[in-house]
Formats: structure tokens, sequence, C-alpha cells
């Protein structure tokens, strides 16, 4: 479809719906600012990874950060192959991307990758710090603890089904745990059913600020089931064929980003009520990057 008959020189920066998304996306909407013969546009929550995906592919849109894992597993072509050396994973999902007509510039050093969490006395008490130690304790037939897990994470092949597998729980064992209390629910609201000891185990994502709580202990993934999930600024070819530069403005947020800091940044969206675009404003101001 391409850009048509609008003016080249907009640049539409998007984003997915969801807390730390929008974060990045007006980093790269404030960022661009200052950028000479371009004008961006907020298209901030533009939709979900194929809507995204799709829309940048296709043109409609010019810009947004794109999870190196998603590219890998859920966008196409799809690959099935499981890649944990994060430097290799960009490497195929730019090359991906390019044959579709998409640049992805290097990414964030930190990875929005799933995890899994339990209570910290629950974890204690039970000696499971692993998944292979919670899988072990589920083989066992030491179901009786709840689990949330968000309905993305349960559904997909890389998320519940694909960690029972590879971890080797049986189907037996289950089939018990999720006949007691195995709640399916929103990303967030697997923490207040943690905080409110109404389930044990949760999943959720390795920058969520909660996990800053000492309630919580994230089980070591010591298989390395999860792939690496680094945000990439993700735009239209024609885009950067146009305004080469893009990417080269955007390096110095890409690389001031690390867990720590997009945590800070996330919680202030979601436990301090800030809006996305005042928090990614006041921190280009402190690393000196000015919109």
């Amino acid at each position: 479809m391409g850009r048509g008959t609008e003016d080249p020189s907009n640049v539409r920066v998007g984003s997915k719906s969801f807390p730390e998304q929008r974060v990045l996306g007006y980093l790269a909407y404030h960022g661009l600012q200052s950028v000479e013969g371009i004008q961006v546009v907020n298209e901030i929550g533009y939709g979900n990874s194929r809507e995204n995906w799709e829309a940048t592919r296709t043109g409609i849109k010019d810009l947004y950060w794109e999870y190196t894992g998603t590219a890998w597993s859920r966008l196409p072509p799809r690959r099935d192959e499981r890649i944990t050396d994060p430097d290799r994973l960009y490497r195929l999902v730019s090359e991906d991307a390019r044959s579709q007509g998409v640049r992805m510039a290097p990414p964030a050093s930190f990875s929005n990758g799933y995890v899994l969490i339990a209570d910290r006395d629950w974890s204690e008490r039970t000696g499971v710090t692993t998944i292979s130690e919670f899988a072990t304790h589920v083989g066992s037939g030491d179901t009786d603890f709840g689990v949330a897990l968000n309905e993305d994470f349960y559904h997909r092949s890389d998320g519940w089904s694909g960690l029972v597998e590879y971890y080797g729980i049986g189907s037996e064992a289950k089939e018990t745990l999720e006949s007691g209390t195995f709640i399916i629910t929103s990303v967030g609201i697997t923490y207040e059913l943690l905080s409110d000891d109404r389930v044990q185990v949760a999943s959720g994502f390795d920058t969520d600020p909660q996990l800053e709580s000492r309630s919580f202990v994230t089980l070591r993934d010591d298989r390395e089931y999860f792939l690496p999930y680094q945000p990439s600024p993700t735009a239209y070819a024609p885009t950067i064929e146009e305004h080469p530069g893009l990417f080269d403005h955007l390096r110095p947020i890409v690389s001031a980003l690390d867990k720590r800091t997009i945590r800070r940044l996330t919680r202030r969206v979601i436990m301090e009520d800030e809006s996305p675009s005042a928090v990614a404003r006041s921190y280009l101001n402190e690393i000196g990057v000015v919109g």
C-alpha cells in the first residue's frame, strides 16, 4: 500500500497498547521531534503485534518498537527454532524483516521475556527456585497451590503449553494442576492474586516493575526455554531510505535503556499514574536527549 499521496515528511510513530510499549513509543515520538525535515505523527497505542507489523510492512505506519522474540516466533514467517542467544536472534529476525521491506535497528539491552514468578514464602517453604524444580514439584504430585497465568501466555505455543512440554511435566500432572486453583486472567492481575495469597505461582514479564517487590521471586529459567525479547526500533524500509538518520537519532535512547530503567519508567505509569508521554519526555531530558 505504501504512503500514497501522503506528505513524505510525515513519520508516523506507533506502539502496542500496554504501558511499557506506550513509554517506548513516546520515547521515539518525542525523541524524533528535533529531526529536521520530518513531521512526527502520534499513533501510539496503534494495536497488537500483528497489526503494528502489518501497518509498518505496508507503509501505513512508519515506526514502532518490536521485540525480537515476538518477531521470530509470532510474526511472518513464524520460526519454530528455539534461539536463546540474543545477538544471533536479532541478526536472524533483522534478515527476515529486511526481506519483507522492514528495517530493525539494533535492540536495547533488556529483554521483556516471559517469567514464572512465585510467592517468596512459598518458594522458601518448598525449595522451588527454578522452573526445573517447579516441574519436579508438580510431577511428584505436589499440586496443592494456586497458579495464575495471563491469557496470552496461556494460549501461546511459546507460553504455558510449550513450557510444560519442554520441562517435562506429564499430561496427568498438568491436568491435576489445572483442575485446582488455576486462573487465566489479564496482565497485572496475576500480581494482585499473588499478593492476596490466592495463588502462589504466576506468569509475568521480566521488566514488570512489580518484580522489585521483596514478596516475589522469579523462578530461574535454568534450561533456557524463554526466547530473548529485546525491543528494536522497527521501521518501514522506504522511510529509512528517505530519512536515513532516523535510527542514528534513536541510538542514544536505545543504548540508555536497560531493565532497571524500563522498570522505573513503567512503574511511574502503572503505579504512580503518570502519563506515558510525560514519563518519556522527562526521561529524555534526564539523559540529555530533548525532543
